[in-house]
């Protein structure tokens, strides 16, 4: 029985792919008629009582993958992206259990002065699909997203498994930190003088 059916480089090309057919749909056809982000004094990503989104596995890989990135974040942007999350968990109660949608936090990607973090290459579809419009028949109907959320869905099962407990729909700060300290229980392995021995 194989463990996996596709590498994790090759779904996080596809996710990318996903994303940005998403995002040419949603600006083409759509985000011109909303507010610019860049201009609004409230960002919506900043709000606690309104932030409600979730990514998978997979996504959050994708994020940590940029905020890993040296020619764009430092240790210390990195400490701070993750203090951020560690706070969040901790101020709203979240958690991988229970309804994970029901919650709501300030999203530790935002950067003020800079906005989203991780806004060209691992921006979640909910985000790339929102947008302040002042028209309600200007919003861009809900079957694109759906569609890119089922298909990242997919790509997490090719590489993950089925086992939706593995890679499933959390908030951005539980993902962050979860991979966090996955990275970080790695690196003690790979150090420890036990790993040394067996070498």
């Amino acid at each position: 029985m194989a463990r996996w059916r596709l590498t994790r480089e090759r779904a996080l090309a596809r996710l990318r792919d996903v994303k940005e057919s998403l995002r040419a749909h949603v600006d083409q056809r759509f985000g011109f008629k909303a507010k610019d982000c860049a201009t609004c004094l409230t960002p919506c990503c900043a709000d606690a009582e309104f932030v409600n989104v979730n990514v998978t596995r997979l996504e959050a890989d994708a994020m940590m993958r940029v905020l890993g990135d040296d020619r764009r974040f430092s240790d210390e942007d990195r400490a701070r992206v993750l203090t951020r999350a560690r706070d969040a968990v901790s101020a709203y109660g979240l958690s991988a259990e229970g309804d994970t949608f029901g919650t709501t936090y300030a999203c530790p990607l935002f950067e003020p002065g800079a906005g989203c973090l991780v806004h060209r290459d691992a921006k979640p579809a909910p985000c790339i699909h929102h947008g302040c419009y002042e028209r309600e028949e200007d919003l861009p109907g809900n079957e694109s997203l759906v569609e890119a959320e089922r298909t990242v869905a997919d790509l997490n099962r090719l590489v993950y498994g089925a086992d939706v407990s593995r890679w499933g729909y959390r908030t951005i700060p539980v993902w962050l930190v979860q991979l966090e300290r996955n990275r970080e229980r790695k690196t003690r392995e790979l150090t420890s003088p036990s790993s040394d021995a067996r070498a």
